[in-house]
């Protein structure tokens, strides 16, 4: 049985608490970040960088694309695997809570190599997702005007997101509570729309069908198999609590609390929202056809004045994902400056906060440039199928740093352990494998290209420098 560490509080339950400084401490690091995050902040954070009405309006659109009405059984199966994929989420961010997040775990449990390549998959998601979002913005601003360009849009969007994102974290976190909660006025509205008009039968998604050249055609399993990649990336984001576990106040529990809640309320209210409009759909044929199917159904039902109320809940939402998501995804790329992952001038510039706010504000504007520039090139399917890809390839390592933790570490102290073990982590294996096998041919190419290069760089020059990911391979105790 593992022994809690010296001096490290326990609950009248017995269960060990370790503060996140503490924590931080022992994995060699000095803490930098300032602690004003509650769980409850967290999960909100978190909760906005998943973003189930704005994930459902956009990522939605390629889920049904690629598997017509086969889409309820992918949402189904996505945010049952996406569970398996928090709840060992959960634990390693509470043994490790590093604002690094998955790469900084994967490095301590599998290797700098692996590390490298996960963080990889970070950085390439922190150019193209971000401008994904704010493509939606976009594209509903101009449902609702078409003298709204939707490349510009978007690109406006992200300019204002940057400027707000090098704001103190406590002040993002309120600025999302308050657009997160007109984003659940959007779920709400396409549920009940949906589940009080329900036209269609549960035998319609066994049979999964899709328009193809205008016309009602069937589609096979692997359309929906192919399809679940994409709603798991439509429930992602619930990895940004391990991001802000620097910034999180209290015990490392805590961490992984804000990891599962957050999965599980984003994966709820997007099940609700993406059924209730399946099942209300009046014809099916108008709706897998619609650019915006599920603001569809409200249409059908209630009329062009609730849609567009909805059409602008809907830009409110993708506005607020972006925001927690390029605030996510600059600490990540902050950590890796600070692990002195890339050449020394780049990662002492990513390293900078802004003192006036504690914000990583090269960091930040590096994935705001990104965006900004991409949401004038961007094909919102073709970019969601390909992060897509990015995304599953974490979770198989997820899963696998779970099991080897586990078997290899069974005398660190878990303040948060998942439940079932090892059920979760096989389960998110084998559902991401299977996921991976259906992707197009040119993602999967383009993934393992991103790859061979990450290994190419990190064996040829990150491994001989002595200095580089020092704190990862060798982490000592910081005083």
């Amino acid at each position: 049985m593992a022994h809690a560490p010296s001096g490290s509080p326990t609950t009248d339950s017995g269960r060990v608490e370790i503060d996140g400084d503490t924590r931080l401490r022992q994995l060699g690091y000095k803490p930098r970040l300032k602690r004003g995050l509650s769980t409850l902040e967290s999960v909100i954070l978190t909760l906005s960088d998943i973003t189930p009405a704005g994930s459902l309006l956009i990522v939605g659109l390629a889920v049904v694309a690629v598997a017509g009405t086969g889409s309820v059984l992918a949402y189904v199966a996505g945010a049952a695997l996406a569970v398996m994929v928090a709840l060992c989420m959960a634990e390693l961010g509470s043994l490790y809570p590093i604002a690094g997040g998955i790469y900084s775990i994967v490095a301590r449990v599998l290797g700098t190599w692996a590390a490298f390549l996960t963080l990889l998959s970070y950085v390439v998601q922190a150019i193209f997702l971000p401008a994904s979002i704010a493509l939606g913005v976009g594209i509903y601003l101009n449902s609702l005007n078409d003298a709204f360009p939707v490349n510009l849009s978007a690109a406006i969007a992200m300019v204002i997101v940057t400027g707000l994102a090098m704001l103190k974290i406590h002040v993002n976190a309120l600025m999302t509570a308050l657009f997160l909660a007109l984003e659940m006025v959007v779920i709400v509205v396409i549920a009940v729309a949906g589940f009080s008009n329900p036209t269609q039968s549960i035998s319609t998604f066994f049979d999964p069908v899709g328009v193809v050249d205008g016309t009602l055609q069937s589609f096979g399993t692997g359309a929906v198999v192919a399809a679940v990649a994409i709603a798991l990336q439509s429930v992602n984001g619930y990895d940004a609590a391990i991001s802000f576990a620097e910034e999180t106040k209290g015990s490392t529990r805590n961490v992984g609390k804000a990891v599962l809640l957050s999965c599980l309320v984003g994966v709820g209210l997007e099940l609700a929202a993406f059924l209730g409009a399946a099942f209300g759909a009046p014809d099916l044929k108008d709706f897998l056809s619609s650019s915006t199917p599920l603001t569809y159904v409200v249409e059908q039902h209630w009329g062009h004045t609730a849609t567009t109320i909805l059409v602008v809940g809907a830009v409110i939402a993708f506005f607020n994902a972006c925001l927690a998501i390029t605030l996510q995804f600059a600490r990540v790329l902050w950590a890796s400056g600070r692990d002195g992952i890339w050449p020394s001038p780049v990662s002492k510039a990513l390293q900078q906060l802004l003192p006036s706010t504690d914000a990583p504000w090269v960091a930040t504007l590096f994935v705001g440039t990104c965006a900004t520039i991409l949401c004038f090139a961007s094909d919102i399917v073709a970019v969601v199928t390909f992060v897509s890809v990015l995304t599953i390839s974490i979770y198989v390592f997820v899963g696998v740093t779970t099991i080897v933790s586990r078997t290899r570490d069974k005398s660190s102290v878990r303040t948060f352990r998942l439940p079932l073990y090892p059920l979760p982590p096989l389960l998110a294996i084998v559902g991401a494998l299977l996921a991976l096998s259906q992707q197009a041919s040119k993602d999967l190419i383009a993934v393992a290209i991103i790859y061979a290069l990450g290994l190419a760089y990190y064996f040829f020059y990150l491994r001989s420098r002595r200095e580089a990911m020092a704190a990862l391979r060798e982490p000592q105790l910081v005083d």
